[in-house]
């Protein structure tokens, strides 16, 4: 190459470097102004963002007072336990009411007069006791058949299955 064409050469890198600065420095001129526009804008419309959170803010407030209203009726106006059971609840309390007394009546004729008398006298308890016994001793059931932990640990080869057993949510711990 020639002395010549080095120099154009030079000049027009030396032009393309100077193109690219000033646009750089437009370009960011451009962003500040638009920035400074915007700010000074936001702070302009304030009054109207903060009415408009205050009014969500009012209607969010009465819309939880009412709810918490409504629960507080409900709970001062509860009714027993049997009035509020659908019809279907009801049969189903009646049922195992009757086939307990049958249970009972059979363990009268075929064990001793102590356990007889124990059972009968348990059969004379409404449908409701019966149900809030077996929920208080629903944990010893559950702990008597469930798994105190499942072994979770990553093995090598066969993955083993890390489920917790149907019923034993509350008790059984997942080991890692």
């Amino acid at each position: 190459m020639s002395e010549q064409e080095k120099n154009n050469q030079r000049v027009e890198e030396e032009k393309k470097r100077f193109l690219l600065k000033v646009g750089v420095w437009v370009f960011s001129v451009l962003i500040l102004s638009f920035w400074l526009f915007t700010l000074a804008h936001s702070f302009n419309n304030t009054e109207s963002v903060s009415q408009t959170i205050d009014a969500d803010t009012a209607a969010w407030q009465s819309d939880l007072n009412q709810t918490i209203d409504i629960i507080r009726n409900g709970m001062n106006t509860k009714n027993p336990v049997a009035s509020n059971t659908p019809a279907a609840s009801q049969d189903f309390l009646e049922k195992m009411n009757a086939s307990l007394e049958e249970q009972a009546a059979a363990l009268a004729t075929s064990s001793s007069g102590e356990e007889a008398s124990s059972i009968a006298t348990e059969t004379n308890m409404t449908p409701e006791e019966l149900l809030n016994g077996l929920q208080q001793r629903l944990p010893e059931l559950a702990s008597s058949s469930c798994p105190e932990f499942v072994d979770c640990m990553p093995t090598i080869g066969e993955a083993k299955p890390c489920a917790i057993p149907p019923g034993c949510e509350n008790i059984t711990q997942i080991a890692y």
